[in-house]
């Protein structure tokens, strides 16, 4: 089973999410995925917009056993939940059959449509895709393989088409096809000269089978709303001419362009939109006479260039699509426009449909009899707190906000405007068992109130083990430069006295947790307390054993392991997925020379150390493309109380004030490996050289 660890996003490149996607390889890789570890989120392709499959842990459905079986007979298609609708129109076309609902891009896949209940520009006529699915096999939260349909587990199939995954991991489906007699589309193209007119255009010709309006937004005054509104119905090959009529069943080509690169934030600006939308209304035909098309063009015109969100720049941008009831739409339609103009949203993507009834029985599925608007709108500043405000007319209008492309809406917002949320997550609870979550779950409390968020303070500092003569060291040399301190030591008197000496000196912030390193079953607790959150942990706890004594009883060396590999490592991986997520931040981890190579003398100690030292420098890798910086830390000899009594040697030996010193240098220059006294690196590089046939007889 393939894995790969990184930063992912969808569609929309906003919000980001560090994690790991499994692709299992059959339904048992499936199950062992679901059967341990933590909560996973179930990922297709990665076209929603927002996070609706983004979580630190993802399993996608891509690399499932290929399942395509056609009957002809009964205008059905049982096929994996991986498969693109992309290789289902390839497929499917040239033998005469079409997907009863596409949305706008032919990249997603069967179980994200059914996961967002996609809907297309007949809706108002079919309704959306789960009107369609006839049957689902997925994997619930206990491991089993259940099939459901709207006759079997009805509750499941209900919950499951619109329910974001989170119901379980979507295997198969069984999806009723259209026979069609060709592969073209008759469009017409009216043109409306504001708003009022198109609304006038839509309920004239409400019963055609697809319609859809690109609206510019850019438009003020009178000719607020001027649009395009394009209706279709699929054309018989008996209409075609010319080569159309040799092959009426040819299928969309490939994509043969790509957006090379991430385009300037310039490139979006109002004036070259503005360009756009005159250019796109002037190229309309707008006679309102019929023209055949190709269905690719028609239901997917951005799929012809690749990586087409990459015009977005870097920052990415939102889709904000709305429903708003059909009595209100008008009003709604011409505030948002009026908003968005007014704080120079713009976007080149501004869609209107019509909505049919929305479905009596899926509790989570968008649509609703009304207006709905999409749009694409880059990252600016502002562009948040604008939406935030839009939301509040929707609401307000008792409309709601489509799911699968949200990337911002809050909890509260959801549960005004999903009448059925409770509904669904009872059904979620007993079939997903909280096994499925994703990033958009947690953020919205899809399956039950969403948890508290723990604030976050960048410059925050958590010293762990702040016990030791160094780590008090290090702690007063952050104090002094402004820092908040939480002073994390087993020892909860100690951190008293020691925090109040902090705060006498420095007149810093500082607080005392307990934690206790050898407790490794208590360590995500004691992190997920903390509020706010540290940007910058460091870990300097330590227990030097006696060598002889561990050589007798290997009791107190083991013991020693505990304390200085197994307990940071527990709790640093807390710290790092924090970090990680919020991309930023610094972890400092004090390990020894000691590490370097085992030495006789302390081999215990030794081996522990060289253990945290390789962690400490993978974790480096694995955190660098998340801005999250790991600093290693080798001091060498320190007179502290844990070196109290050994004979060591002056030249090589340094305070624990120096220490700290040392150490604050190396985190504001971003050091990967420091040395205390400068001097340790040439020394452990000499060590680190000599053959072994040598090093086993110094008395080291």
């Amino acid at each position: 089973m393939r894995s790969e660890h990184g930063k992912w996003s969808n569609w929309g490149l906003f919000p980001q999410q560090t994690g790991t996607v499994w692709w299992p390889r059959g339904q048992r890789d499936a199950r062992q995925l679901v059967a341990k570890g933590a909560a996973l989120a179930p990922r297709g392709n990665g076209r929603s917009y927002g996070d609706a499959s983004l979580g630190r842990r993802m399993m996608a459905g891509a690399g499932l056993e290929d399942v395509f079986e056609l009957d002809k007979a009964a205008c059905t298609l049982r096929c994996s939940a991986g498969l693109l609708l992309d290789e289902v129109l390839l497929r499917i076309v040239p033998q005469g059959f079409f997907l009863p609902v596409t949305p706008g891009t032919r990249q997603v896949s069967i179980g994200g449509a059914i996961a967002g209940d996609i809907h297309g520009k007949n809706h108002h006529v079919h309704g959306s895709f789960s009107a369609f699915v006839t049957s689902i096999t997925l994997l619930t939260g206990d491991g089993q393989q259940v099939m459901c349909s709207p006759a079997m587990h009805a509750d499941l199939f209900r919950a499951t088409c619109g329910g974001m995954g989170l119901t379980g991991f979507i295997l198969e489906a069984v999806i009723q096809l259209r026979p069609v007699t060709s592969a073209y589309i008759r469009q017409r193209s009216i043109k409306c000269r504001d708003l009022d007119d198109l609304f006038a255009k839509f309920e004239e010709h409400r019963h055609s089978t697809y319609n859809v309006a690109w609206i510019d937004l850019m438009a003020q005054g009178r000719h607020q709303g001027r649009s395009v509104l394009l209706l279709g119905e699929h054309a018989e090959a008996s209409e075609l001419n010319g080569k159309a009529s040799r092959e009426p069943l040819r299928p969309h080509g490939k994509t043969l362009v790509k957006v090379p690169f991430f385009f300037p934030g310039f490139v979006l600006s109002p004036f070259t939109v503005r360009i756009f939308n005159l250019l796109y209304h002037l190229k309309a035909d707008g006679s309102g006479k019929d023209t055949l098309v190709h269905y690719a063009p028609y239901f997917h015109p951005l799929d012809a260039v690749g990586e087409w969100n990459k015009i977005y720049g870097r920052r990415g941008f939102v889709q904000y699509q709305f429903v708003v009831p059909l009595k209100d739409g008008r009003r709604v339609m011409g505030e948002v426009l009026e908003e968005l103009r007014k704080h120079g949203m713009v976007s080149f993507l501004a869609v209107l449909k019509r909505f049919g009834p929305g479905s009596a029985t899926s509790p989570m599925s968008f649509p609703m009899e009304g207006y709905t608007l999409a749009l694409d709108i880059p990252l600016r500043t502002g562009t948040l707190e604008a939406l935030d405000r839009l939301d509040r007319r929707v609401a307000a209008a008792g409309g709601r906000i489509y799911l699968a492309k949200d990337a911002r809406m809050s909890a509260a917002m959801l549960q005004q405007t999903y009448p059925r949320l409770e509904e669904f997550r009872r059904i979620a609870a007993v079939y997903g068992q909280g096994r499925f979550s994703t990033a958009l779950s947690e953020r919205l409390g899809l399956l039950g109130p969403a948890p508290a968020t723990a604030g976050f303070d960048p410059r925050r500092v958590l010293v762990l083990g702040a016990g030791s003569g160094m780590a008090g060291a290090l702690a007063r040399e952050f104090a002094r430069r402004g820092h908040p301190l939480v002073l994390a030591l087993r020892n909860s008197e100690q951190g008293r006295n020691l925090c109040e000496a902090i705060q006498a000196e420095t007149g810093g912030e500082c607080v005392v947790v307990p934690f206790d390193a050898e407790d490794t079953s208590g360590h995500a607790a004691c992190y997920a307390a903390l509020d706010p959150r540290p940007g910058i942990v460091v870990c300097a706890f330590g227990l030097l054993p006696d060598q002889a004594a561990a050589q007798e009883d290997p009791t107190e060396g083991l013991r020693a392991m505990a304390v200085n590999y197994t307990g940071a490592v527990s709790i640093l991986e807390e710290a790092a997925r924090d970090l990680e997520q919020r991309g930023c931040g610094t972890i400092i981890g004090i390990s020894s020379v000691a590490g370097d190579r085992g030495r006789a003398s302390n081999y215990f100690y030794g081996s522990a150390k060289a253990g945290l030292t390789a962690y400490l420098s993978g974790l480096r890798n694995r955190l660098h493309r998340s801005g999250v910086h790991v600093l290693t830390v080798k001091p060498g000899f320190v007179r502290t109380r844990m070196t109290e009594g050994l004979p060591l040697p002056a030249p090589l030996t340094a305070t624990a004030q120096q220490a700290a010193q040392g150490i604050f240098r190396a985190y504001c220059r971003k050091r990967n490996t420091v040395y205390v006294l400068g001097r340790w690196r040439w020394i452990m590089l000499f060590i680190t050289l000599l053959p072994e046939g040598i090093f086993k007889r110094l008395n080291l």
